[in-house]
Protein backbone atom coordinates (compact mmCIF):
# COMPACT_ATOMS: atom_id res chain seq x y z
CA UNK A 1 0.00 0.00 0.00
CA UNK A 2 1.62 3.56 -0.71
CA UNK A 3 1.68 5.62 1.84
CA UNK A 4 -0.66 8.35 0.82
CA UNK A 5 -3.41 5.74 0.69
CA UNK A 6 -3.45 5.64 3.87
CA UNK A 7 -4.93 8.62 3.88
CA UNK A 8 -8.25 7.04 2.81
CA UNK A 9 -8.70 5.08 5.79
CA UNK A 10 -10.74 4.84 8.44
CA UNK A 11 -11.96 2.25 11.05
CA UNK A 12 -14.93 2.21 12.82
CA UNK A 13 -14.98 -0.21 15.80
CA UNK A 14 -17.52 -0.49 18.65
CA UNK A 15 -16.88 -0.57 22.55
CA UNK A 16 -19.62 -1.44 25.49
CA UNK A 17 -19.55 0.37 28.54
CA UNK A 18 -22.64 -0.55 31.35
CA UNK A 19 -24.85 -2.17 28.75
CA UNK A 20 -24.33 0.76 26.51
CA UNK A 21 -22.91 0.66 22.84
CA UNK A 22 -20.73 3.37 21.98
CA UNK A 23 -18.90 3.49 17.92
CA UNK A 24 -15.72 4.34 17.87
CA UNK A 25 -13.11 5.73 15.55
CA UNK A 26 -9.55 3.54 16.20
CA UNK A 27 -7.52 6.78 15.09
CA UNK A 28 -5.21 4.46 18.05
CA UNK A 29 -3.95 1.62 15.81
CA UNK A 30 -3.80 4.40 12.24
CA UNK A 31 -0.81 2.83 10.05
CA UNK A 32 1.61 5.37 10.17
CA UNK A 33 4.39 6.68 12.44
CA UNK A 34 3.34 5.60 16.12
CA UNK A 35 -0.72 5.88 15.59
CA UNK A 36 -2.91 8.07 16.83
CA UNK A 37 -4.34 11.36 15.55
CA UNK A 38 -0.89 13.39 15.41
CA UNK A 39 0.07 10.46 12.71
CA UNK A 40 -3.11 10.81 10.47
CA UNK A 41 -2.17 14.67 10.77
CA UNK A 42 1.75 13.96 10.10
CA UNK A 43 0.76 12.47 6.21
CA UNK A 44 -1.15 15.94 5.77
CA UNK A 45 1.87 17.54 6.80
CA UNK A 46 4.16 14.91 5.11
CA UNK A 47 2.38 15.89 1.33
CA UNK A 48 2.19 19.43 1.73
CA UNK A 49 6.03 19.64 3.10
CA UNK A 50 6.88 18.02 0.40
CA UNK A 51 4.55 19.86 -2.11
CA UNK A 52 5.76 23.51 -1.12
CA UNK A 53 9.82 22.20 -1.13
CA UNK A 54 10.66 22.11 2.53
CA UNK A 55 13.58 20.27 3.58
CA UNK A 56 13.68 20.83 7.23
CA UNK A 57 10.86 20.95 10.34
CA UNK A 58 10.57 22.68 13.15
CA UNK A 59 7.86 21.80 16.58
CA UNK A 60 7.47 21.65 20.03
CA UNK A 61 5.98 20.12 22.87
CA UNK A 62 6.30 18.51 26.00
CA UNK A 63 7.93 14.82 27.14
CA UNK A 64 5.65 12.88 25.76
CA UNK A 65 4.20 14.99 23.19
CA UNK A 66 2.39 12.70 20.23
CA UNK A 67 2.93 15.41 18.26
CA UNK A 68 6.63 15.17 18.02
CA UNK A 69 6.95 11.82 17.78
CA UNK A 70 4.94 11.91 14.69
CA UNK A 71 6.60 14.87 13.28
CA UNK A 72 10.15 13.10 14.24
CA UNK A 73 9.29 10.34 12.27
CA UNK A 74 7.78 11.82 9.35
CA UNK A 75 11.16 13.72 9.18
CA UNK A 76 12.97 10.68 8.94
CA UNK A 77 11.37 9.07 7.09
CA UNK A 78 12.18 11.44 4.39
CA UNK A 79 15.42 12.25 5.52
CA UNK A 80 14.25 15.65 6.64
CA UNK A 81 16.21 17.65 9.21
CA UNK A 82 13.73 17.92 12.18
CA UNK A 83 14.49 20.06 15.45
CA UNK A 84 12.19 19.77 18.67
CA UNK A 85 11.64 22.22 21.26
CA UNK A 86 10.82 20.07 24.06
CA UNK A 87 8.96 21.69 27.45
CA UNK A 88 11.05 19.49 29.72
CA UNK A 89 14.07 18.96 32.07
CA UNK A 90 16.38 16.71 30.94
CA UNK A 91 15.89 13.88 33.79
CA UNK A 92 12.32 13.59 32.74
CA UNK A 93 13.08 13.22 28.54
CA UNK A 94 16.08 10.96 29.29
CA UNK A 95 14.79 9.38 31.71
CA UNK A 96 10.94 7.95 30.14
CA UNK A 97 10.52 5.48 27.30
CA UNK A 98 7.51 6.00 25.13
CA UNK A 99 7.35 9.31 22.78
CA UNK A 100 10.30 10.39 24.30
CA UNK A 101 12.25 7.20 23.30
CA UNK A 102 11.03 7.68 19.84
CA UNK A 103 12.36 11.39 19.51
CA UNK A 104 15.75 10.15 20.91
CA UNK A 105 15.73 7.31 18.23
CA UNK A 106 14.76 9.37 15.13
CA UNK A 107 18.04 11.63 15.02
CA UNK A 108 15.91 14.81 15.76
CA UNK A 109 17.76 17.34 17.11
CA UNK A 110 15.91 17.64 20.89
CA UNK A 111 16.25 21.26 22.19
CA UNK A 112 15.04 20.59 26.00
CA UNK A 113 13.06 24.62 27.08
CA UNK A 114 11.82 26.22 29.34
CA UNK A 115 7.22 26.28 28.28
CA UNK A 116 7.52 30.06 28.16
CA UNK A 117 10.92 30.07 25.76
CA UNK A 118 8.80 27.89 23.22
CA UNK A 119 8.37 30.77 20.70
CA UNK A 120 11.89 31.89 20.77
CA UNK A 121 13.48 28.87 20.69
CA UNK A 122 11.24 27.89 17.56
CA UNK A 123 12.18 31.07 15.60
CA UNK A 124 15.74 30.35 16.85
CA UNK A 125 15.70 27.18 15.12
CA UNK A 126 14.22 28.16 12.03
CA UNK A 127 16.87 30.95 11.54
CA UNK A 128 19.49 28.22 12.15
CA UNK A 129 18.24 26.18 9.89
CA UNK A 130 18.11 28.88 6.99
CA UNK A 131 21.37 29.80 7.57
CA UNK A 132 22.34 25.97 7.32
CA UNK A 133 21.05 26.51 3.96
CA UNK A 134 17.90 24.90 4.42
CA UNK A 135 14.11 25.61 3.72
CA UNK A 136 12.61 25.27 6.94
CA UNK A 137 8.91 24.96 7.70
CA UNK A 138 7.03 26.19 11.34
CA UNK A 139 4.79 23.33 13.02
CA UNK A 140 2.59 24.92 15.53
CA UNK A 141 2.30 22.39 18.34
CA UNK A 142 -0.38 19.85 18.31
CA UNK A 143 -0.11 20.09 14.46
CA UNK A 144 -2.22 23.52 14.67
CA UNK A 145 -1.77 24.34 11.34
CA UNK A 146 -4.21 24.43 7.94
CA UNK A 147 -2.33 20.53 6.91
CA UNK A 148 -3.65 19.39 10.44
CA UNK A 149 -6.61 21.44 10.61
CA UNK A 150 -8.07 19.84 6.64
CA UNK A 151 -6.85 15.87 8.02
CA UNK A 152 -9.88 15.90 10.23
CA UNK A 153 -12.06 17.50 7.53
CA UNK A 154 -11.12 14.83 5.57
CA UNK A 155 -11.83 12.00 8.15
CA UNK A 156 -15.02 13.61 8.20
CA UNK A 157 -15.98 12.80 4.93
CA UNK A 158 -14.46 9.07 5.64
CA UNK A 159 -17.05 8.87 8.58
CA UNK A 160 -19.75 9.75 6.81
CA UNK A 161 -18.93 6.76 3.98
CA UNK A 162 -18.39 4.28 6.99
CA UNK A 163 -21.79 5.60 8.80
CA UNK A 164 -23.77 5.35 5.62
CA UNK A 165 -22.91 1.67 5.00
CA UNK A 166 -24.80 0.77 8.24
CA UNK A 167 -27.08 3.14 8.30
CA UNK A 168 -25.82 5.14 11.12
CA UNK A 169 -25.67 9.01 12.16
CA UNK A 170 -23.80 9.99 15.41
CA UNK A 171 -25.50 12.04 17.86
CA UNK A 172 -22.48 13.30 19.86
CA UNK A 173 -19.20 12.95 18.73
CA UNK A 174 -16.79 12.78 22.33
CA UNK A 175 -13.10 13.27 21.72
CA UNK A 176 -10.08 14.85 23.90
CA UNK A 177 -9.59 18.52 22.90
CA UNK A 178 -6.12 19.82 23.40
CA UNK A 179 -4.51 22.41 20.98
CA UNK A 180 -7.82 22.64 19.03
CA UNK A 181 -6.69 21.52 15.28
CA UNK A 182 -8.29 18.35 15.72
CA UNK A 183 -12.10 19.46 17.53
CA UNK A 184 -12.27 22.52 14.94
CA UNK A 185 -11.20 20.14 11.52
CA UNK A 186 -14.21 17.76 12.94
CA UNK A 187 -16.79 21.10 13.54
CA UNK A 188 -16.15 22.16 9.69
CA UNK A 189 -15.74 18.39 8.18
CA UNK A 190 -19.63 17.84 9.65
CA UNK A 191 -20.86 20.89 8.18
CA UNK A 192 -19.17 19.67 4.61
CA UNK A 193 -21.44 16.45 5.05
CA UNK A 194 -24.42 17.97 6.06
CA UNK A 195 -24.42 16.78 9.92
CA UNK A 196 -24.06 20.40 10.81
CA UNK A 197 -26.36 18.79 14.07
CA UNK A 198 -23.96 16.91 15.38
CA UNK A 199 -23.17 17.56 19.10
CA UNK A 200 -19.14 18.15 19.14
CA UNK A 201 -17.62 17.68 22.94
CA UNK A 202 -14.05 18.28 23.18
CA UNK A 203 -13.09 16.87 26.22
CA UNK A 204 -10.08 18.96 27.57
CA UNK A 205 -6.92 17.82 28.45
CA UNK A 206 -5.18 20.64 29.51
CA UNK A 207 -6.43 24.40 28.67
CA UNK A 208 -9.05 26.17 30.88
CA UNK A 209 -12.77 27.48 28.85
CA UNK A 210 -12.36 30.58 27.53
CA UNK A 211 -8.91 30.18 26.17
CA UNK A 212 -9.71 26.59 24.85
CA UNK A 213 -13.02 27.82 22.96
CA UNK A 214 -11.53 30.54 21.70
CA UNK A 215 -8.71 29.08 20.11
CA UNK A 216 -10.63 26.25 18.67
CA UNK A 217 -13.71 28.56 17.25
CA UNK A 218 -10.76 30.78 15.52
CA UNK A 219 -9.12 27.82 13.97
CA UNK A 220 -12.40 26.99 12.79
CA UNK A 221 -13.22 30.10 11.31
CA UNK A 222 -9.75 30.06 9.26
CA UNK A 223 -10.73 26.31 8.04
CA UNK A 224 -14.09 27.21 6.66
CA UNK A 225 -12.64 30.47 5.28
CA UNK A 226 -10.26 28.14 3.17
CA UNK A 227 -12.88 26.15 2.26
CA UNK A 228 -15.06 28.72 0.97
CA UNK A 229 -17.95 28.40 3.60
CA UNK A 230 -19.85 31.35 5.80
CA UNK A 231 -20.33 29.16 8.70
CA UNK A 232 -19.12 30.91 11.98
CA UNK A 233 -18.07 28.90 14.65
CA UNK A 234 -17.58 31.29 17.14
CA UNK A 235 -21.32 29.77 19.27
CA UNK A 236 -20.49 26.63 18.03
CA UNK A 237 -17.62 25.18 20.29
CA UNK A 238 -18.32 22.82 22.99
CA UNK A 239 -15.14 22.68 25.19
CA UNK A 240 -15.91 20.45 28.34
CA UNK A 241 -13.34 21.55 31.37
CA UNK A 242 -14.69 19.65 33.98
CA UNK A 243 -12.48 16.70 33.65
CA UNK A 244 -9.21 18.65 34.21
CA UNK A 245 -8.41 17.47 37.11
CA UNK A 246 -5.61 19.96 37.67
CA UNK A 247 -4.54 20.04 34.30
CA UNK A 248 -2.05 18.80 31.63
CA UNK A 249 -1.25 14.93 32.95
CA UNK A 250 -3.39 15.13 36.08
CA UNK A 251 -6.21 12.93 36.64
CA UNK A 252 -8.01 11.07 39.53
CA UNK A 253 -7.14 8.39 41.09
CA UNK A 254 -9.60 5.88 40.01
CA UNK A 255 -9.07 7.18 36.95
CA UNK A 256 -6.67 4.32 36.06
CA UNK A 257 -9.05 1.45 37.56
CA UNK A 258 -11.65 2.54 35.37
CA UNK A 259 -9.39 2.45 32.29
CA UNK A 260 -7.60 -1.11 33.27
CA UNK A 261 -11.26 -2.34 33.88
CA UNK A 262 -12.26 -1.23 29.98
CA UNK A 263 -9.17 -3.03 28.87
CA UNK A 264 -9.55 -6.05 30.36
CA UNK A 265 -13.62 -6.08 29.00
CA UNK A 266 -12.54 -4.91 25.51
CA UNK A 267 -8.51 -5.16 25.12
CA UNK A 268 -8.73 -1.97 24.24
CA UNK A 269 -6.19 0.45 25.86
CA UNK A 270 -6.64 3.92 26.70
CA UNK A 271 -3.87 6.61 28.16
CA UNK A 272 -4.70 9.07 31.38
CA UNK A 273 -3.40 11.93 29.72
CA UNK A 274 -5.09 11.89 26.35
CA UNK A 275 -7.85 9.05 25.11
CA UNK A 276 -8.25 7.64 28.66
CA UNK A 277 -8.91 11.26 30.02
CA UNK A 278 -11.66 11.57 27.64
CA UNK A 279 -13.45 8.73 27.76
CA UNK A 280 -13.69 8.79 31.39
CA UNK A 281 -14.90 12.56 31.31
CA UNK A 282 -17.61 11.49 28.16
CA UNK A 283 -19.05 8.66 30.55
CA UNK A 284 -19.92 10.73 33.46
CA UNK A 285 -21.00 13.60 30.92
CA UNK A 286 -22.95 11.14 29.57
CA UNK A 287 -24.67 10.29 33.14
CA UNK A 288 -25.04 13.89 33.84
CA UNK A 289 -26.94 14.66 30.97
CA UNK A 290 -28.59 11.53 30.56
CA UNK A 291 -27.51 10.71 27.25
CA UNK A 292 -27.81 7.03 27.30
CA UNK A 293 -30.39 6.30 24.49
CA UNK A 294 -28.52 9.10 22.41
CA UNK A 295 -25.95 7.66 19.33
CA UNK A 296 -22.64 8.52 20.99
CA UNK A 297 -19.40 7.81 18.75
CA UNK A 298 -15.91 8.02 20.67
CA UNK A 299 -12.82 9.35 18.72
CA UNK A 300 -9.69 7.74 20.27
CA UNK A 301 -7.07 9.60 19.50
CA UNK A 302 -4.30 7.24 20.26
CA UNK A 303 -1.78 7.26 23.23
CA UNK A 304 -0.63 4.24 24.00
CA UNK A 305 2.50 5.77 23.36
CA UNK A 306 2.20 7.80 26.90
CA UNK A 307 1.05 4.35 28.67
CA UNK A 308 4.52 3.17 27.35
CA UNK A 309 6.73 6.03 28.87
Amino acid sequence: MHIHDRLNQLILDELTIDDMSIKMVRDDIFPFVGGGSKARKAIYYERFIKEHGYDAVVTCGGAQSNHNRAIALMAARNGWKCHLCIQADSERFFGENGNALLDRLSGAECELIKPEDTAVAMDKAMNQFKNDGFNPYYIHGGGHDLPGGIAFVDAIKLLKKECNKIGYKPDYIFHASGTGSTQAGILVGLDQVGWGDVRVVGISIARQLERGRQVIADFANSLAHHYNMSVRYDEKVVFCTDYLYGGYEQYPQEMPLFLEDITKKSGLVFDTTYSGKALYGMCDYIDKNSLQDSNILFWHTGGIMNIMK
